[in-house]
């Protein structure tokens, strides 16, 4: 019933690692949503944080694919139909790697000092500080 403002963020990156992007969607709504529609209503006791993490965390973990396995970065990106694209920051070990997903690419741009290198759908890739790689 997702009476817990945690439970529809969880549900949106388990839609989207299954593939199921419609409903990933609909879930990432819900938690983003869930203070701006005030669907408990209960806005005025304050801001659900939680929820808030949880937005990033469906597009980032969810739609983004990330997680870090054997110490680097793995990106399976997927995107919602509705959207043309969507970017988010990432600071791994004391370097932020900017990635950029839209409907047929994926780029990584590097603000660091050392390269770093990265995974998507299990395909190694170099990203260079100061350089962008498209995958």
């Amino acid at each position: 019933v997702h009476e817990s403002s945690l439970s529809p963020c969880v549900h949106s990156i388990q839609a989207a690692v299954l593939g199921r992007m419609e409903q990933a969607y609909t879930f990432y709504l819900r938690t983003s949503r869930l203070d701006l529609d005030d669907y408990n209503k209960e806005v005025e006791e304050g801001l659900h944080i939680t929820s808030m993490a949880g937005t990033w965390m469906s597009i980032v973990e969810g739609f983004g694919g990330m997680r870090v396995r054997d110490n680097a970065l793995h990106f399976e990106p997927r995107i919602p139909a509705k959207w043309e694209a969507y970017s988010f920051k990432i600071n791994f070990r004391n370097q932020i790697l900017k990635v950029s997903i839209g409907q047929n690419e994926t780029q990584f741009a590097l603000e660091g000092n050392e390269p770093i290198r990265v995974f998507v759908f299990g395909k190694e890739v170099l990203v260079e500080p100061n350089g962008l790689v498209t995958v």
